[in-house]
């Protein structure tokens, strides 16, 4: 009886791993002679195309690189530990050889190589510098070392260099790195050499670097990135090995903070000086996430298995766009920008999506699930944007630098005073920016004053609303960051927040149809000979048109206040067209489709005609006319397929950037009494006016 129950987990294992779609990872995949032997190297890009993928080089680096390969060999190995399938470890071998032969004399490592068997060891990003590339390597060769020991001499090598660089306790100085150095020594260690004393000195030199529930990479500076976010997962090796509770304890207390915090307001960029929300990269959910399902797997902790599960859901569609990151064949999309998906999918995206499936699929089925839910509600970090407050008659100066946090910011020689809104309640409030000045936040009768020295200030705690923020002094203004006091989401399955120092967790089903979108709007037309010429006036809500000199448009940059325009001879274009259209030339000219809902007069109507464009690429959606639905493609305003084009555009600064881009007119065939038009759920599709024909 044992040995059949044996055999029915066993095979249960094995259909579980079956869901794990390795075909655009094994796509990027490629074998090729180096120094005399076959060895396997994965593209490290790959462009989206109108029939599929493009593998690409890094332009001026390489083919492939050692930084995704050693990804590639660790997840491999991961997947043959959990199902015992040999393919998945003779994948990791054959990537692995690769590794071994971009190693040097020394133990260090070259990063990028050319299929046609060229090394890089010159470049920025490929040369020997006992850094990314070299500690992953490490890692990769002393985890494939357990089934092949033919690698271990060469992980042993990787280990008797990095050592050398270690500086009281992390690697190279910095916290980052060091994680990737703590795992690769848990694994040597798991292979019977005693790095004990090692994993035990790094491990507490990272907890040296915790502050409010982030691990700093330097102890002198304040730098966090989420793609070096592994210290969670370095902690529950180390405690793996070491059986010292305190890093279990330290780990526990990063994932209920971050958990909340990447939920709710996204998988942010960076930390600095500033605060980079975008792009959420598939890398730098794999970084925490796997670290919060390794403390599952290890405690049995059924909070953090649940923040692990709702984590993971960010490639099933449980993000800011309620849309997956990870594709239909394994694809690992690049990024999620502000409105938009980079569906781009290399070799570190694709890893990183593939490896958070695996582990997800290590979980109970209970906790699995939370991973299908979709967001209902988020509690986020709000990050204000100087530039998008409204600054009145303060004379300022508007900075566009990628520098900033939104890629730009204010100057000011004087005074400034801006005012926002956001939703009501107490909030930690820290001003960013440059320079040496008192800032002051008032809200109705109360305020908090600090002085911003270099880069930003922190004020402390007050209940929020409609609030100004008033400088006195000179210097720049980047962010107004306000932390809520309680910070989480509401799924269509679970509620979960940090509060008042505590991770708060509700279970209870939700109908997501319950609360969708379903903003009417009633509007008019004007009738003229056969055509009704819709009024779309209350229902637009984004500029797309300007002139750039007494007004600044912004068509394609949601996430910032500044982005790229039409200049306003396409509307003399449009009036020229053979259906006229009714658009508007100041303020708001377009509407961002979110699911909204056009109501109007019950009228018969032959045709719909759509003036239209989107953002970032081109859009397959629907729309709903009472109950007829018509798919259709809206192309991207700079692509070959539009049809009232202009010879430039303005981009965010001003200055005429000569790219052609432009509308398109779509054709509905309708022949039917309407009065209800349903707009897609895609906010980077935009609609500037519709014109019906009797």
């Amino acid at each position: 009886m044992r040995k059949v129950l044996i055999f029915i987990f066993l095979f249960l294992v094995v259909v579980s791993i079956s869901q794990i779609n390795i075909n655009h990872l094994e796509f990027l995949g490629e074998d090729f002679v180096l120094n005399g032997e076959i060895v396997r190297g994965y593209f490290v890009y790959a462009d989206k195309t109108s029939d599929g993928y493009r593998k690409i080089p890094a332009k001026g680096e390489g083919d492939v690189c050692v930084d995704d390969v050693a990804r590639v060999v660790v997840t491999y190995v991961e997947m043959y530990e959990l199902t015992g399938d040999k393919k998945y470890l003779d994948l990791a071998k054959k990537a692995a050889k690769f590794i071994v032969k971009m190693q040097d004399y020394d133990g260090d490592f070259y990063n990028f190589a050319y299929i046609d068997g060229t090394i890089n060891k010159t470049g920025i990003t490929s040369s020997k510098q006992h850094s990314w590339w070299a500690v992953r390597a490490f890692w990769a060769l002393s985890k494939i070392a357990k089934y092949d020991t033919t690698f271990l001499e060469n992980a042993k090598k990787a280990y008797e260099l990095l050592s050398n660089y270690v500086v009281k306790g992390l690697l190279n100085g910095v916290g980052d790195q060091t994680t990737v150095y703590i795992i690769g020594l848990c694994a040597l260690n798991d292979l019977g050499i005693d790095v004990k004393k090692e994993i035990r000195n790094s491990a507490d030199a990272i907890l040296e670097l915790y502050l409010y529930g982030f691990f700093n990479t330097y102890k002198e500076k304040i730098l966090w990135h989420g793609w070096g976010n592994r210290y969670v997962e370095a902690l529950v090796e180390s405690y793996k090995v070491l059986k010292d509770k305190k890093y279990l304890e330290y780990a526990r207390k990063a994932l209920e903070i971050e958990g909340p915090i990447f939920l709710s307001t996204g998988f942010i960029y960076e930390i600095s000086d500033k605060v980079k929300l975008f792009p959420e990269l598939s890398y730098a959910v794999e970084s925490i996430t796997v670290g919060a399902i390794k403390y599952y797997l290890e405690t049995k902790d059924e909070e953090i298995g649940i923040l692990a599960s709702l984590m993971a859901g960010w490639y099933k569609g449980l993000n800011r766009l309620g849309k997956p990151m990870y594709g239909p064949n394994g694809e690992g999309y690049d990024g999620l920008e502000f409105a938009h998906i980079n569906y781009n999918a290399g070799a570190e995206s694709t890893i990183s999506a593939v490896r958070t499936m695996l582990f997800l699929e290590m979980m109970h089925e209970y906790l699995k699930k939370f991973s299908e839910g979709k967001v209902l509600k988020s509690h986020p970090l709000i990050v204000l944007e100087a530039e998008a407050g409204d600054w009145g008659l303060s004379d300022v100066k508007v900075l566009v630098d990628g520098k900033f946090g939104g890629s730009s910011a204010l100057s000011f020689e004087d005074n400034l005073r801006l005012k926002f809104n956001v939703p009501t309640g107490f909030y930690d409030i820290v001003v960013v920016g440059n320079g040496e000045y008192d800032c002051t936040v008032i809200s109705g009768n109360d305020k908090l004053s600090g002085v911003l020295n270099e880069n930003y200030v922190h004020l402390g705690k007050l209940n929020l609303g409609q609030f100004k923020v008033v400088l006195k002094g000179n210097g720049i203004i980047d962010q107004v960051v306000l932390i809520p006091e309680k910070i989480g989401i509401s799924t269509t399955d679970i509620s979960i927040f940090y509060e008042n120092g505590t991770l708060k967790i509700k279970e209870e089903k939700v109908d997501a149809t319950e609360v969708e979108n379903k903003t009417e709007n009633f509007v008019t037309f004007d009738i003229v000979k056969n055509f009704l010429l819709f009024d779309l006036e209350n229902v637009l809500n984004n500029n797309g048109i300007a002139d750039s000199i007494n007004e600044k448009g912004n068509f394609d940059n949601l996430g910032s206040v500044l982005g790229s325009y039409l200049p306003e001879e396409i509307i003399d274009k449009v009036k020229e067209y053979k259906i006229p259209f009714k658009i508007f030339t100041k303020g708001n000219d377009n509407i961002r489709c979110n699911g909204q809902i056009i109501k109007f007069e019950k009228v018969f109507v032959k045709n719909l005609y759509l003036l239209v464009a989107a953002n970032h690429g081109n859009y397959n959606v629907s729309f709903m006319v009472n109950d007829k639905k018509f798919e259709v493609e809206i192309p991207d305003w700079c692509s070959e397929k539009v049809e009232i084009i202009s010879d430039y555009r303005f981009t965010s600064t001003g200055e005429k950037q000569f790219i052609k881009c432009g509308l398109k007119v779509l054709k509905l065939e309708i022949n039917d009494f309407i009065d209800e038009i349903k707009l897609p759920n895609e906010i980077n599709v935009h609609i500037f006016s519709i014109t019906g024909e009797q």
